[in-house]
């Protein structure tokens, strides 16, 4: 009988079969199961609970395996039934000592779905008190399962530009430019030094950001035996997330000391004299000097050295075109 006199009082209540015996469950067309009322069995006003078989919750490393509680005689086992918290949420006045009553009379208690459609007596009284900090967990993790997503998606941007950074200064380390003069050989360990820098980084970034913020996945909580599974991996996702941290760092070094390597093969592997680098001029009686120009001490003539080491000047007067090859014919202009 509902006891609308009945003050707000904020504790658990001690529930027995008898007193869920007009409780319902309801399911989705599929199946699912959505929700269970009945009757509070502290203020007998009708109530109703949405149940929630899934939660959205970070991933810090692989699915820790875990153990299945034994299961009491008269109930399902873990896998054909889902324990969860009812809290009164009657929406009926109840009085708590100031001007505004609260809509609820503050009890809650723990109730037994059977997953099973046809069961005869679908919501019972749980007995598994062990259950109670795994299903705080689910309610804390399914409040804020939104802004937990929505601040891992935030701070992942940062993860993403700081990869784009990187790959950005990686290309200004071995640019186009940095390899003139190289050998095959310094070019080659400056552009795989490069590579690994690269690689190590993203692995050192992946792996700090995970430690730090996790991965978004939903994690199936549909029956008793899931949710032990799902909360012993939760409780040891600190240790995971420290190991996480340290292969991050050591990444990080990695990367460090693949970006050096690059920068040394660039700034101290010796350099040769760039190909190419010939010009061809052409006097006014159709002769042609070839060789690599020079500074001129005149400020009308061109000084250039031939391939075997002379240096002939070409006067203002008699200068034709001037053109650059990539070698002299012959090897002496």
């Amino acid at each position: 009988m509902a006891n609308d006199a009945l003050p707000f009082r904020y504790e658990q209540h001690l529930v027995t079969d008898e007193d869920l015996l007009g409780w319902r469950v309801e399911r989705a067309a599929d199946g699912r199961i959505l929700a269970v009322f009945g009757p509070c069995p502290n203020c007998g006003h009708l109530t109703r609970q949405n149940v929630e078989e899934s939660v959205l919750t970070l991933d810090y490393a692989e699915r820790a395996a875990g153990a299945g509680e034994a299961t009491p005689a008269p109930l399902p086992p873990p896998t054909a039934r889902m324990t969860r918290i009812c809290d009164c949420a009657c929406n009926v006045a109840h009085a708590n000592g100031s001007a505004k009553p609260v809509m609820s009379c503050g009890s809650w208690w723990l109730v037994t779905i059977a997953l099973d459609e046809g069961a005869v007596v679908p919501v019972r009284a749980a007995t598994d008190a062990s259950l109670l900090p795994a299903l705080r967990a689910v309610q804390e993790v399914t409040t804020a399962e939104e802004s937990r997503l929505r601040s891992s998606a935030e701070k992942w941007i940062a993860a993403v530009t700081a990869l784009v950074g990187l790959f950005g200064l990686t290309g200004v380390v071995v640019g186009k430019d940095a390899f003139t003069g190289l050998s095959p050989w310094a070019r080659g360990c400056a552009g795989g030094a490069a590579l690994l820098a690269a690689a190590f980084a993203a692995a050192a970034i992946t792996q700090s950001y995970r430690a730090a913020y996790g991965w978004p996945v939903v994690v199936d909580l549909g029956n008793d035996q899931l949710l032990t599974t799902w909360f012993a991996g939760r409780r040891t996702h600190l240790s995971q997330a420290a190991a996480q941290l340290r292969r991050g760092v050591r990444w990080a070094l990695a990367a460090l000391a693949a970006l050096v390597v690059a920068l040394g093969c660039i700034w101290f592997w010796p350099r040769t004299a760039p190909a190419g680098a010939f010009v061809e001029v052409t006097r006014a009686d159709d002769s042609t000097v070839c060789g690599t120009l020079l500074d001129s001490t005149t400020e009308r003539g061109l000084r250039i050295r031939r391939p075997n080491g002379t240096v002939e000047t070409v006067g203002a007067a008699e200068l034709g075109p001037v053109r650059i090859v990539n070698s002299c014919a012959g090897g002496t202009g």
